[in-house]
């Protein structure tokens, strides 16, 4: 099963964030050379509308000098407390726990406590 496939058929609206993030890295085991993981967060206007985004990124080298990047993103209504909410985070800026760290964030502090108004998975090329 692809990976997109996989965090498809295993996230929905109706899972937590920490079930989200727990499927997530269980995707992230499954090895791929050279791939970093990115969580960024903020409130951006991407689509007309201003949201508050949580997203978990794994980027992969595509064989052709460009990257993949596998994304889930929980996208949140903005609001006070969210919109000073804003950092974007690599996995090798750290000897911790990917996951470990990312849970320890004040983003990961607000978005387990507040409704997911809208998810989406995708996969890009940089």
């Amino acid at each position: 099963m692809s990976l997109l496939k996989f965090l498809k058929k295993n996230i929905s609206i109706n899972n937590t964030v920490d079930e989200i993030i727990d499927v997530f890295e269980e995707m992230c085991k499954t090895p791929i050379e050279d791939d970093l993981l990115l969580h960024e967060y903020g409130v951006y206007d991407f689509t007309g509308e201003e949201l508050f985004y949580y997203e978990l990124i794994r980027q992969y080298p595509d064989g052709e000098d460009e990257y993949y990047q596998l994304c889930v993103s929980l996208m949140f209504a903005p609001d006070e407390e969210n919109q000073c909410l804003e950092a974007s985070f690599w996995s090798d800026e750290t000897d911790e726990n990917f996951f470990d760290y990312i849970r320890k964030s004040p983003a990961y502090d607000y978005v387990k406590n507040h409704n997911i108004k809208a998810i989406d998975i995708t996969i890009d090329e940089t």
